[in-house]
């Protein structure tokens, strides 16, 4: 038998209650002045729990006659914590203090390996199975709102050229492909989602072959065709998303792409993405009878300009690591294929080489 005031939610003044602890329930008596002995049974289904320390206890009963107890005794605390089997109003803090700080430090770091793995890997797969049920018709509103947005120059001259240098290739693409020349010395090249190809006039001045040009636009390509652009954004909206999917709120999805659009610039591809697409760009140059090692050459020249300490943007979205350089040659001796040369192809390369080397 325990001591503690009792408070019925009525008036302000504590009653001095006689409190039982049982295995599902707490047993309170109490006698004023005036009136018989009562009895009130209180069931920890019924109840929270707040505990500020192993000394003090407040509990809150929220059936019939609600009303709150206070308890200041540690054997009380420790008796009833050992009995109370109904933990979701206790907390993190509760559950330290009827096991230990050690159990409740497990607790916190098992709470934080489940938040980390709904983050990493769960949100991730969800938010791709949202990109699954996008028609395709989606990437190429998304890519033009994100065009749109940009209001990059346009070389049109070179543009037409790289354009004819793209048709000499066959792409494995159900979007129908836009190559665009951007003036500018930055070096740089990117995709939009629906198929749109953006490449810098500072990186095209850094190719020397039609293979490393072959290379750039099979990578680029890549990343339209697996949906790199619409993927990542949707990963990194993916709580919004998936909010709006769970209420089947079409519309909640849709608007929060098109609000985000314009970000799609500013995307850094994970490895996962970036190898993919060197992949799958090998496999293109594979099919189209371009020597796989521009891809290669490709690399290496991008890594000379970081060495010179002027690190293009292009390395920055795109990071060029060792490893990375290391898969492509594993994958090409793989995969060996014969090369074929490609005079037109050649040619075209050529007027874009001089037009940007004048």
């Amino acid at each position: 038998m325990y001591k503690g005031q009792y408070y019925n939610h009525q008036v302000a003044k504590a009653i001095p209650v006689n409190v039982e602890v049982f295995s599902g329930s707490l047993l309170l008596d109490y006698t004023q002045e005036g009136m018989p002995p009562r009895e009130m049974r209180w069931f920890f289904s019924e109840i929270s729990v707040q505990v500020s320390d192993r000394n003090f206890i407040r509990i809150t009963y929220a059936g019939e006659e609600a009303g709150t107890l206070e308890v200041n005794d540690p054997v009380f605390v420790e008796e009833f914590l050992k009995n109370y089997k109904y933990t979701r109003g206790a907390g993190l803090h509760g559950l330290a203090l009827r096991g230990g700080y050690k159990v409740g430090l497990i607790a916190l770091l098992i709470l934080i390996g489940i938040l980390l793995a709904g983050h990493f890997f769960i949100l991730p797969w969800c938010a791709d199975k949202v990109v699954d049920q996008l028609p395709r018709s989606f990437d190429k509103e998304i890519g033009i709102a994100a065009r749109n947005g940009m209001q990059e120059k346009i070389d049109t001259a070179g543009s037409e050229l790289l354009t004819k240098f793209a048709a000499q290739m066959k792409w494995d693409a159900s979007d129908s492909l836009v190559f665009t020349v951007v003036p500018s010395s930055i070096e740089n090249a990117y995709a939009l989602p629906g198929g749109y190809v953006m490449i810098y006039t500072g990186l095209l001045k850094k190719l020397r072959t039609k293979e490393e040009l072959a290379a750039l636009l099979s990578h680029e390509v890549a990343h339209v065709t697996r949906r790199h652009s619409v993927r990542k954004l949707c990963r990194d909206l993916s709580t919004s998303l998936l909010l709006s999917a769970m209420f089947s709120d079409a519309g909640g999805v849709v608007g929060t792409l098109y609000a985000n659009a314009t970000s799609i610039y500013s995307l850094t591809y994970s490895r996962q993405y970036e190898e993919q697409a060197d992949i799958t760009g090998l496999e293109t140059m594979r099919r189209n009878q371009v020597d796989q090692q521009g891809m290669v050459q490709l690399m290496q020249e991008l890594q000379k300009l970081d060495h010179q300490l002027k690190i293009p943007e292009f390395i920055s979205t795109h990071p060029l690591t060792e490893n990375r350089v290391r898969y492509v040659q594993q994958d090409i001796k793989a995969h060996p294929a014969s090369a074929k040369n490609n005079e037109k192809m050649e040619e075209i390369f050529r007027q874009l080489h001089q037009r940007y080397h004048e």
